[in-house]
């Protein structure tokens, strides 16, 4: 029973809403009042029987006065409660050390209590713990000198040389225990730090799954927004085949096949299946997971232009100009190119739906050089994004689309990307038009080495 009612008694005034470092204080408070509480009641028995009178009533008082500090630190004065329990705890020694004559060697223990105050106080408290630093150097230079020796007691001083051993094992007593305390505390501290690193650790963790889900989900619903675009742009060129090969056939049957005619039929076919595997190329390029590639040098115009590939049939089938400026051949970034590739797919998907209804559909993707970064933009005829929700618009699952049209992933995963790229996704509020610019790293173009010559003899 003890032991819960004193380990309550230790937990008083400590609140979530505290930082840790002023548990371990408060905690250390309550713990010294008890150790108080113990020695002023353990002192019982032997004042009894050798002290003066009046020792039984301090001890009697002093065991309630340090009782009183744990229920100042409930009522949330937690600086007035440290400070008073070192103003007792020093007063009662000096009165002793007084009363008794410093036979007693009861101003020892003002040694040990010179020391508190660093278990009570963090150093940026300067104020109180100087306070309490020199509250004992003062009382011990009190006991130790004659100004107080007209209080000493007369009846106590043939029973102060018995208190030496007494006052001896307080102080080693007040040492050992307020050690114990702040080791106790400080243990409990690191695994409170222990416990939080892991739980951040696991925080990050989960943090990063769920964002490599996110960005999964959006690119899964990119390749859902496109497949019938895609298999439209490649039954196209498998209907243009076909075609030829039923002319192949027809000619042969009618034995009017000749070298022009099939070389012809050849390079049409040829050009055809190029542009299909392009297609196909881009597809597989971007359904991949690219979270574990390298950074490395980019072509910037081959990322442009693979990204195209995927949703030029989209915007052609709906009227809608797109339009791609000269992009320097030697402008490289460094980059995921598959990631980047979802970001420019995502932009140019939103920039689609954006001029759908417009009466002038067109978009734009310039791509240049700004100093040690790539710029690449995105600009749409569209009617734009409404003042009060440019804040929002790359916040995750928020979406301007009608339900069922949009995830509320793409900015959101897009702009994650970017800053994993050591760039940014900005929304130009100042263009006259819709505007998204991409910035990313500016990379060196990567240097091909020469191949290597046989010697001859």
């Amino acid at each position: 029973m003890i032991r819960p009612l004193a380990a309550a008694l230790i937990q008083q005034g400590v609140t979530p809403a505290l930082p840790d470092p002023l548990k371990k204080r408060i905690r250390l408070t309550n713990g010294l009042s008890l150790f108080g509480v113990f020695v002023m009641l353990a002192s019982i028995p032997f004042d009894w029987s050798h002290a003066p009178r009046w020792m039984l009533a301090e001890d009697a008082v002093g065991a309630l006065a340090f009782l009183a500090f744990p229920l100042l630190n409930r009522a949330n004065h937690l600086l007035l409660s440290r400070l008073c329990l070192l103003v007792l705890s020093n007063l009662i020694v000096l009165g002793n050390a007084v009363l008794l004559g410093p036979a007693s060697g009861a101003q020892m223990v003002l040694i040990a209590l010179a020391a508190t105050p660093f278990a009570l106080f963090d150093l940026s408290d300067r104020a109180p713990l100087a306070f309490g630093v020199a509250l004992s150097v003062a009382c011990f230079a009190l006991a130790q000198s004659e100004l107080l020796a007209t209080f000493q007691d007369p009846s106590a001083a043939v029973a102060a040389a018995g208190y030496d051993p007494d006052s001896a094992v307080v102080t080693l007593a007040a040492r050992i225990f307020s050690l114990y305390q702040t080791s106790a505390a400080n243990f409990k501290a690191e695994q409170q730090l222990r416990q939080d690193i892991a739980e951040r650790l696991r925080a990050e963790r989960e943090r990063e799954q769920a964002r490599q889900t996110s960005i999964y989900s959006a690119k899964m619903a990119a390749l859902g927004e496109m497949s019938g675009n895609i298999g439209h742009e490649i039954n196209n060129p498998l209907a243009a085949i076909l075609l030829r090969a039923h002319r192949l056939q027809r000619l042969a049957a009618k034995d009017k096949l000749d070298a022009t005619t099939v070389t012809g039929t050849a390079r049409d076919i040829t050009a055809t299946v190029d542009r299909i595997r392009r297609i196909v190329d881009a597809l597989r390029s971007f359904a991949r997971d690219a979270e574990k590639d390298p950074m490395r040098p980019e072509r910037v115009a081959a990322i442009v232009s693979d990204t195209i590939e995927l949703c030029a049939e989209r915007f052609r089938q709906h009227t809608i100009e797109l339009t791609v400026d000269p992009i320097p051949p030697d402008l490289y970034a460094d980059c995921r190119s598959v990631q980047i590739s979802q970001v420019l797919l995502n932009l140019l998907s939103n920039a689609h739906d954006a001029v759908e209804a417009a009466p002038h559909r067109r978009v734009r993707i310039v791509a240049e050089a700004d100093g040690r970064d790539v710029r690449i933009a995105v600009t749409d005829s569209g009617p734009g994004v409404p003042q009060e929700l440019r804040a929002r618009i790359m916040e995750p699952f928020f979406t301007t689309k009608e339900i069922g049209k949009g995830t509320g992933l793409g900015l959101s995963v897009s702009k994650g990307i970017a800053e994993a790229h050591g760039g940014r996704l900005v929304h130009d509020a100042s263009a006259t038009e819709t505007r998204f610019v991409l910035t990313l790293r500016r990379a060196q173009a990567p240097v091909v080495e020469p191949p290597a010559t046989k010697a001859t003899a």
